[in-house]
């Protein structure tokens, strides 16, 4: 098929099958509205084209050239496209489903409102990208590059990152929900706001990250290194920070409800109005931790260090505390309200009334 049959095709909005343009120059064309099915454009040039409205299914695009193109509300389903390049492409609206770009290079590229879902992304370039409202679901991302992107408003979920490379990557409420990023070094990025949600960060160094308001629940940091981070609001509730280091981190207001925080080293840490109900920290460090209105309800701190930390109206309200030490601590601290204690142990959806009916 020639270049020139293609675009009457796309033009009368007939649907080109079969089509062979291996190798052709498609640069600065626009293409609109057209359905592209079961073609080859091995290699073809693409740069600088503008596509609006088109849907590519299993095409091969291997090697194909999409460098300063503009794509809006275009659709790739099931389409080979390793090796290819987006360098500067800008993406609006865009959908890419189960099709194959890797080794592909998105340097520089912009994608907004742009969705690719079970595709395979390996040892792609994302360098400076910019992803915007956009979602990587269930992708296979082993040793993408990452370095120096910024992801606003983005979602990556279900997704093995250990071998990501992500040198410099700013993100702004990102949704990493599910991700494992074990291992990896995260140290000083700035990760606000995201949603991290069940990931894997086992002995991850997040030190000195930016973390505020980050949500972690349920996530696993076994080991991790949050030593530094600023944190402030975060929600830790059910994760699993056992034998994690948040040395001198500012952990201001976060929730640690039901958390496990066993071993942990929270040694010089703001804890100002944190919340650690029903948690658990035994045999871990909380020397010279401002630990002001942190309410530490129902708490098991047995065997903890609080050496020289600083209380103020500080709630132990039935915390077990068998074995800790309370050494130089200044300030105040509240302790368990008989009352109260008795008041929380009565269910009132227990009691069975005289006559039997409820």
């Amino acid at each position: 098929m020639s270049i020139d049959l293609l675009l009457q095709s796309i033009d009368h909005q007939y649907p080109v099958r079969d089509a062979n343009l291996d190798g052709e120059v498609l640069s600065g064309l626009r293409l609109n509205d057209g359905v592209v099915l079961s073609s080859s454009f091995r290699g073809s040039q693409f740069t600088r084209a503008r596509l609006t409205g088109m849907t590519f299914q299993d095409c091969d695009l291997s090697g194909a050239s999409f460098a300063d193109a503009y794509l809006q509300k275009c659709i790739f389903v099931h389409c080979r496209a390793g090796r290819s390049d987006w360098r500067r492409a800008r993406f609006t609206q865009s959908t890419f489903m189960t099709s194959d770009f890797s080794h592909g290079d998105f340097s520089e590229t912009q994608l907004s409102q742009t969705t690719a879902m079970r595709c395979v992304l390996a040892q792609t370039i994302l360098s400076r990208a910019t992803l915007s409202q956009s979602a990587l679901m269930d992708c296979d991302l082993t040793n993408v590059v990452l370095d120096y992107a910024t992801l606003t408003n983005a979602s990556i979920t279900q997704a093995d990152l250990r071998s990501a490379q992500v040198t410099g990557l700013r993100c702004d409420t990102i949704h990493f929900s599910e991700c494992d990023l074990s291992e990896r070094d995260l140290s000083g990025l700035f990760l606000a706001r995201a949603n991290l949600s069940g990931a894997k960060l086992n002995r991850t160094n997040l030190s000195g990250a930016d973390l505020s308001g980050t949500v972690l629940t349920g996530a696993s940091l076994v080991g991790a290194d949050l030593s530094s981070a600023t944190a402030p609001n975060a929600l830790f509730a059910r994760a699993n920070l056992q034998a994690a280091t948040l040395r001198n981190a500012n952990l201001r207001q976060c929730i640690f409800v039901e958390a496990c925080l066993d071993g942990c080293d929270l040694s010089g840490t703001t804890l100002a109005n944190a919340v650690f109900t029903r948690a658990s920290a035994k045999s871990s460090l909380f020397a010279g931790a401002d630990m002001s209105y942190a309410l530490m309800h129902h708490v098991k701190v047995d065997g903890s260090d609080f050496s020289g930390s600083r209380f103020l109206r500080t709630d132990f309200h039935c915390a077990s505390t068998a074995g800790s030490l309370f050494v130089a601590q200044r300030g105040s601290a509240l302790h368990t309200i008989p009352e109260r204690a008795v008041a929380e142990l009565y269910d009132a959806s227990r009691v069975i009334p005289l006559n039997g009916v409820s």
